[in-house]
């Protein structure tokens, strides 16, 4: 199991330890990545801890196995900040391949080339997943710089919301696309700036796209 990920540190947290100060010392022990495994009945504890770390890290990859599949759960998690989720039963080999796939981007491996992507005055650096626009630079989180670099991808091309959460959050995404929104707002706080032209548009009837 993991045989992927076993030089890379796990870092795992019960119910029985949600504090505060729990999630500060595990962001400063600087983890490749916070597994956090939530029973039933401490859901709502697990949410504030996410919600907790986001408030300290932006960054670290949070990835939270839920022992129950329910999509308005797995839709919570992730709005309070999860990058992944995953809900019993499934498959060892998803997992392995959700978790390294989630190290992968967020550790900013990439293929040999150009580590700048723009789009107009945008600029994203896709090695230190800033983006900068109007000489302001901001950090974006996993999957800010996932849903950016989506759009990067497709210029111009209006896309169903379901495609886009697809292709973020994976082919087998069956939550809430109020999700979508929720990240959309994120990313708009962060490349959108007064004066200038709304990169990121709405388009009716269908989802978005970056124009």
């Amino acid at each position: 199991m993991l045989k992927h990920l076993q030089s890379l540190k796990l870092q795992v947290t019960s119910h029985q330890d949600l504090s505060t100060e729990k999630a500060e010392d595990v962001i400063n022990e600087k983890p490749d990545l916070l597994l956090l495994i939530s029973a039933s009945e401490n859901f709502d504890a697990f949410t504030q801890l996410i919600q907790t770390i986001r408030s300290i890290s932006s960054t670290i990859p949070v990835f939270q196995l839920h022992d129950e599949d329910h999509f308005s759960r797995r839709v919570q998690s992730l709005k309070a900040g999860a990058d992944d989720v995953l809900s019993s039963p499934f498959a060892l080999e998803e997992l392995d391949a959700r978790l390294e796939a989630l190290i992968r981007r967020s550790s900013g491996v990439q293929q040999p080339g150009n580590t700048l992507r723009t789009y107009g005055d945008l600029e994203l650096n896709t090695d230190s997943r800033m983006v900068k626009r109007s000489g302001i630079t901001k950090k974006l989180t996993v999957k800010e710089f996932d849903l950016l670099m989506f759009f990067l991808e497709r210029p111009g091309k209006a896309m169903p919301r379901k495609t886009i959460l697809q292709g973020v959050w994976g082919q087998s995404w069956t939550g809430d696309d109020n999700l979508l929104e929720v990240y959309i707002r994120y990313l708009r706080t962060k490349v959108e700036r007064p004066g200038h032209d709304k990169l990121i548009q709405t388009v009716r009837g269908v989802g978005y796209m970056l124009r």
